[in-house]
């Protein structure tokens, strides 16, 4: 290999998606632990306050009061970074696809103090994954502006990496994290993405396990011990729990997709605060009532998994909690989604557990067991994303000894959902996201042809592990040396590509592309006049 071909190498691969990974893996983990250790003592002081109120009801009017007023901090926080909004790994998938675009500071900085502000209120939506995701994906963007600003082609690699770094340290389950930021990030495996994705990982998991040594905290998730080992013969029971999870993802996403357009409707002129008021008082008043009914769903699977509940009382808390993680999400509050997700199983394996040992067909020291089959199969069938609900039981659920029912709920609750042909729910959160960053503007169809430059980003990788701008599909590549159309093998200096891309910012698009390929002229007149096309706008 010429000096010139490993110095390019070194520059576009070794650098990226080792050296800038593990420096956006290390300053995320210590922002989540610091964001962990704060968000802890938060929940805690909620969890005090609305003891109190439950205690005094004289105190319930001043908790309601002191919740609009929280709801106004968090409309501030909104109108300076819309896309704090709401759950964060939808929004960092949406970033890291492209789709979206965003001021990575200013992000970090209103992600922080929002999530923050709607755990002080008790707003059901997960305290640690998805600020930490989209923290992290914040992250590897600013990496990327301050120190590879002439190398933007780098961008979504490092925020893949900050999401991933994100996730296994919120979570501590690093594997489950790298397959999330493939499967769910970009729906693709490619060598660059699982080299940065790895590196980012072990980098934020060292500085984690560093500061939590150093201050005495547990890094662990959840807390429970997990012995049993269900006989194959007895494998059949996660069935039901299986066919409740795939149904039930169903339904949420069709009442998530009602109720934002209903919402979306009535609610669409009014100011972030006339949308996140009222649902921030309504919290509160259940909150005085019902405590188990609110909060971000981590002290409830504690519960579930160490202790039995009635099956009345966990499908009354689905019921009320869907409804409210629902709102929550969509009026804007921030946190996650993957809390609450597991939340929504955990509360159908329990419930379906006791009916199970009611019958006698099980005894007791099974519960926590179903308990699991239910988080992991419903978080696969409203995710849909299979490969990381299983490495997630393995690795945060203690799950290696139960892998065959696990894998059967999985693949019922899965095949379910791909039947019906049910949208993620992360998907579904996307589509806000998506909505408000396009809304007005108008969709260009566009076909060109461009050609790799030397020294490009491009150069010695296949088509296939580049991210290319979002919706941009290669047609073809010619090799310019020899005159004939690409067969296969990485590209080459020279090399001419036609591309086909929807977009709806041309000047953005063409920034990507020659930050790719090169500086070069991607629209022509000739382009721009024939093969640029208005198209509907986004309803």
């Amino acid at each position: 290999m010429k000096k010139e071909q490993i110095k390019e190498r070194a520059q576009n691969v070794v650098l990226p998606c080792i050296i800038f990974a593990a420096v956006t893996g290390m300053v995320t983990g210590a922002i989540v632990f610091a964001f962990r250790v704060i968000s802890e003592g938060v929940i805690e002081i909620s969890h005090h306050l609305y003891g109190l109120a439950h205690e005094k009801p004289y105190f319930i009017p001043v908790l309601v009061a002191g919740a609009v007023l929280v709801a106004w901090l968090v409309s501030l926080c909104l109108t300076y970074s819309p896309h704090s909004r709401g759950g964060g790994i939808p929004t960092a998938v949406a970033l890291m696809r492209g789709l979206i675009t965003f001021h990575w500071l200013r992000n970090i900085i209103f992600v922080f103090t929002s999530a923050l502000l709607s755990y002080l209120c008790g707003i059901p939506l997960g305290n640690d994954e998805g600020p930490a995701v989209q923290m992290g994906t914040a992250i590897g963007s600013g990496t990327t502006h301050i120190f590879g600003k002439k190398h933007m082609a780098w961008e979504r690699y490092l925020m893949t990496g900050g999401a991933t770094a994100g996730f296994a340290t919120a979570t501590c389950a690093p594997v489950t994290a790298v397959l999330f930021g493939l499967e769910e990030g970009h729906r693709r495996f490619s060598p660059l993405l699982i080299m940065t994705c790895v590196s980012s990982v072990l980098a934020g998991m060292g500085t984690l396990e560093l500061f939590c040594h150093l201050f005495d905290k547990s890094s662990a998730l959840f807390h429970f011990t997990l012995t049993a080992h269900l006989p194959l013969a007895k494998i059949w029971i996660v069935i039901p729990i299986a066919l409740a999870c795939g149904v039930f993802a169903y339904f949420f996403g069709e009442l998530t997709h009602f109720l934002r357009g209903l919402l979306h409707k009535h609610l669409k002129n009014l100011h972030p605060f006339f949308k996140v008021a009222p649902v921030f008082a309504v919290i509160a008043i259940v909150g005085c009532v019902y405590y188990e009914a609110i909060g971000t769903g981590h002290h409830l699977i504690e519960e579930l998994l160490n202790h039995r509940m009635a099956w009345y009382s966990a499908l009354i808390l689905l019921a009320i909690r869907s409804l409210l993680v629902i709102l929550s999400n969509d009026v804007g509050a921030t946190g996650g989604l993957f809390t609450p997700i597991l939340s929504f199983g955990a509360l159908i394996g329990s419930a379906l557990a006791e009916a199970v040992i009611a019958l006698g067909f099980l005894d007791e020291s099974y519960l926590t067991l179903l308990v699991v089959v239910g988080m992991i199969s419903f978080f696969a069938a409203a995710v849909r994303t299979p490969l990381t609900a299983m490495a997630f039981a393995v690795e945060a659920l203690a799950g290696f000894g139960n892998l065959l029912p696990i894998l059967l709920a999985v693949l019922i609750a899965y095949a379910i959902v791909e039947v019906v042909e049910a949208n993620s729910i992360n998907e579904i959160a996307m589509e806000r996201e998506i909505h408000h960053e396009r809304h007005g503007q108008t969709r260009h169809v566009v076909d060109v042809t461009v050609e790799a430059m030397a020294g490009s980003f491009a150069i010695g990788k296949p088509p296939r592990d580049i991210l290319w701008p979002s919706s941009c599909t290669v047609l073809s590549v010619r090799q310019d040396n020899d005159k004939h159309f690409y067969t296969g093998g990485p590209i080459e200096e020279g090399d001419v590509l036609r591309l086909n891309f929807t977009t709806y910012d041309p000047e953005r698009t063409a920034r990507e592309l020659c930050a790719i390929l090169g500086e070069q002229e991607i629209y022509d007149e000739d382009v721009i006049h024939h093969e640029i096309h208005e198209a509907p706008q986004i309803d």
